[in-house]
């Protein structure tokens, strides 16, 4: 089964690479929390006083500010995502080798990735707002049909995100490969699409049954919960995209 074959793929390639994903992603993360408590530093937010405020703000800070705050650490952050995926990709196809505990910053290839990403997003709006519409009439009707209709929405969008998705590693490796070649090259996938859409949906229900075990461990069983929620789970769902470029448009056997 070509579904489960890419599952097991994308868990193993971050398993048997663990050296190489935590030189790629321990920097940029601790970047990441740098870049929090400077701009919290900056907007004059504290996380203590947002904790502890009734209303969830700091008296010191105005609704402008904490706006501002946010925007900026969740495009910062946004942008070591992008930072830590390209340079995963560019690993796995290219081999790549991170030098040291620092991934090459390649800030071409960054715009090109997140390009792809907008690009996604927008195609999803322009099919989803005629979806909600039918939906929202179907649901007056029947709200049984209604909610079979949102399914058959989103198992028709996750077909159509991963038929296309090898435009995003190959942007990440400098290809110019169309969204058109991309489906063309996915033709036939659809069954494997949906059979790897529910692995995954199971694989995370196992997860939160798991997580919720270890975090019973004092301690050590929080830091494991962390280490894989941060850094395992992320790059297998990034692995699963590499995968699919590596199966599909390079022709790759599975190993």
């Amino acid at each position: 089964m070509l579904a489960f074959e890419i599952f097991m793929h994308s868990i193993k390639m971050v398993l048997r690479n663990l050296k190489q994903a935590i030189q790629i992603t321990l920097i940029p993360a601790l970047i990441g929390f740098l870049v929090i408590v400077a701009f919290s530093l900056l907007f004059g937010i504290s996380f203590e006083d947002i904790s502890t405020e009734p209303n969830g703000l700091p008296d010191a800070a105005s609704p402008g500010a904490v706006t501002a705050f946010l925007f900026c650490v969740l495009a910062s952050l946004f942008a070591i995502m992008v930072w830590i995926i390209v340079s995963w990709h560019r690993f796995v196809l290219l081999e790549e080798y991170p030098a040291g505990f620092l991934p090459a910053f390649r800030s071409d290839r960054m715009l090109a990735y997140i390009g792809r990403m907008v690009m996604l997003a927008l195609l999803g709006v322009v099919i989803l707002i005629p979806a909600m519409l039918v939906i929202g009439f179907l649901t007056q009707a029947s709200a049984a049909i209604g909610i079979l209709a949102w399914l058959l929405v989103i198992v028709g969008l996750s077909v159509a995100f991963y038929r296309v998705s090898p435009i995003m590693p190959a942007a990440a490796i400098g290809e110019p490969l169309k969204l058109l070649d991309a489906w063309r090259a996915t033709d036939g996938a659809n069954g494997t699409i949906m059979a790897l859409v529910v692995l995954l949906v199971l694989f995370q229900m196992v997860l939160q049954l798991l997580f919720a075990a270890l975090l019973i461990i004092p301690v050590i069983g929080a830091l494991v919960v962390v280490f894989a929620s941060m850094l395992i789970v992320p790059l297998i769902n990034v692995s699963i995209l590499t995968t699919f470029y590596g199966v599909f448009i390079e022709k790759r056997a599975l190993s």
